[in-house]
């Protein structure tokens, strides 16, 4: 059977969605290249999948548990719900991230071969995946260690993470439209992600924010895209952990908003991004 190929950028045809199909491994491509070209030449390796988030896991642990006061009241060894909070937490950091400089960063392909742009930043963010599958290893090491049972709805964990990982590529897509133009946004994904982690109840819960701060003061956390999910995670591996469905609902709203729109930007951005990167 002839294939043929309808090169259309901007997808506004049902052909854009089949050509994102019929790419699909080269999507598992990108995520190849992206993990060799992360440790190549490294010592240790995929140990910095495991140094990196304990390391954060630690500080955290000690400026929100030790000075911020956090710890008195945890349900559950602190460490592991600190750990428990990163793990999706670093998920959407690291899609957001990869895929707000998909089209700087893969520039140079992108402008001898025509493929589903799409590819890219959804190679980019299974990639992700594999350090979460890491994490997992570590988290269940702190709970062995701390001799803590986890819920049984642990088993849930992977309807929280997908999501997850989504919510980070498609605000990640909506951000990578204007660093094509504005340069300046690479420099300033780093920090918004470092702030993020701090304004997201990653080693804290809402109603700790709650009993700590005012309500107004809480609505700001509550607006987080990532508050949700994060806490949903929490609430799948720590028996006592409260599942806040406000914080979810704005979640889930995040991602059905930012989804249609954020691909529909990228899309129109592939017509144009060769003439300005």
């Amino acid at each position: 059977m002839l294939l043929k190929t309808v090169i259309e950028p901007n997808g506004k045809s049902v052909q854009y969605w089949k050509d994102l199909w019929r790419y699909r491994e080269l999507a598992l491509n990108f995520a190849k290249r992206d993990v060799t070209v992360r440790y190549k030449q490294t010592f240790i390796g995929f140990g910095w999948s495991i140094i990196n988030p304990i390391l954060n896991m630690l500080i955290m642990t000690f400026v929100f548990g030790n000075l911020a006061g956090f710890s008195d009241t945890a349900s559950a060894p602190y460490q592991v719900i600190v750990y428990a909070g990163l793990i999706p937490w670093t998920l959407f950091a690291r899609s957001f991230s990869l895929a707000s400089g998909t089209f700087v960063q893969n520039a140079e392909l992108m402008k001898k071969v025509y493929f589903p742009r799409l590819v890219s930043p959804l190679g980019s963010s299974l990639t992700s995946l594999i350090d979460t599958a890491i994490s997992f290893g570590v988290l269940f090491l702190l709970m062995l260690l701390y001799h803590y049972t986890p819920s049984i709805r642990i088993l849930l964990t992977p309807f929280m993470l997908i999501p997850m990982m989504f919510l980070g590529m498609f605000l990640g897509l909506f951000v990578s439209v204007f660093t094509i133009k504005y340069r300046d946004l690479i420099q300033i994904v780093p920090l918004m992600v470092q702030i993020g982690q701090y304004a997201t109840p990653v080693a804290y819960s809402m109603n700790d924010i709650q009993s700590k701060v005012s309500e107004k003061a809480s609505f700001i956390f509550l607006i987080n895209p990532a508050t949700g999910f994060v806490s949903a995670f929490k609430w799948c591996v720590i028996k006592t952990e409260v599942f806040d469905w406000r914080s979810f609902l704005v979640s889930i709203a995040w991602l059905i908003v930012f989804a249609p729109i954020a691909t529909k930007l990228f899309q129109k951005a592939e017509r144009t991004f060769v003439d300005l990167v």
